[in-house]
């Protein structure tokens, strides 16, 4: 929210955010939206703008947190996704695992692997692939080929990715 300009620090001050985040960082659980599906119907409306940093000239690290935020929107429910495959954010990352792709078949250059966004990207499609309806759009994507690419990639995690992907897609 923060990173551009300093628009949001008036109300982020006002109403005692920073202060009340900075509590629940040191409080026992410290990621309470991750652990059940509460939030979900507030986040929806978040997934085109994550699923368009996944297609963005942003740097991979936010790339890869793209990722992973929309990976725990599926983490313990179904209801996002249909969402998901409507509002690009599957679409986008099959994108950015192609993309990512392109550089990884040699596995001596383990610093441009672990850099990239990919394995994170590999997670949150497997992690969608619990759920009916991304299995389903993955079965008839024309960017699933890349995944038996990657299962041959030389890295052992982004083969076991791709690999577990492909038999998840498989399942009805």
């Amino acid at each position: 929210m923060c990173r551009h300009n300093s628009y949001f620090y008036s109300l982020l001050a006002k109403h005692n955010i920073v202060s009340l985040l900075v509590d629940r960082c040191s409080a026992g659980d410290k990621r309470t939206p991750y652990h059940n599906d509460f939030f979900n119907e507030e986040l929806r409306r978040g997934i085109p703008q994550l699923a368009n940093l996944l297609l963005s000239e942003e740097e991979d690290k936010t790339k890869a947190n793209a990722s992973g935020a929309l990976s725990n929107l599926v983490r313990n429910s179904n209801k996002l996704c249909q969402d998901m495959v409507s509002k690009g954010a599957m679409q986008a990352l099959l994108k950015l695992v192609e993309d990512c792709s392109v550089v990884i078949p040699n596995p001596s250059r383990k610093d441009t692997i672990s850099e990239s966004p990919l394995k994170i990207a590999l997670f949150a499609l497997y992690k969608m692939c619990t759920h009916a309806p991304s299995r389903l759009f993955l079965r008839t994507s024309d960017r699933c080929p890349v995944l038996g690419k990657l299962r041959e990639s030389g890295d052992d995690t982004i083969s076991e990715y791709a690999s577990a992907i492909l038999k998840k897609t498989a399942q009805p």
